[in-house]
């Protein structure tokens, strides 16, 4: 019966996995100022992201703003090339008009040892 339940245990622990954490925690992103460039980083923690599972967007969609995934450059056996990093998603322009813009965050960690998790989160721009 000990075995039974340490078994049990080890299965159930088997099936949970660390829940992803969408980053900076509070639901602001930098103040930015009208026709001047603006950047600010958004982390997703907590399990594997790829292009498919991750989506964002930023309302007013003629914003001047846009998101891009993290670009790190390598060289391997004398060949060059660009990885993009879906864990960091980089919101970058030159916002045309000055009010609250939106970022919505969402998507799906993808199932690797554990089974894959949802993610949202909502920020708020304010752009002066």
């Amino acid at each position: 019966m000990k075995y039974f339940i340490h078994a049990l245990i080890l299965i159930a622990c088997g099936c949970t996995g660390t829940h992803p954490i969408v980053l900076p925690g509070k639901n602001v992103l930098k103040v930015a100022t009208v026709n001047h460039n603006y950047q600010d980083v958004i982390e997703i923690k907590g399990g594997a992201v790829n292009e498919s599972s991750v989506s964002v967007s930023i309302i007013p969609n003629d914003s001047g703003l846009a998101w891009n995934p993290e670009e790190i450059k390598y060289s391997f056996g004398g060949e060059d090339g660009v990885n993009k990093n879906y864990h960091r998603i980089i919101i970058s322009g030159i916002p045309k008009k000055s009010g609250d813009y939106r970022v919505t965050v969402s998507g799906f960690t993808l199932g690797t040892m554990y089974s894959g998790k949802d993610f949202y989160k909502q920020y708020t721009i304010k752009i002066k």
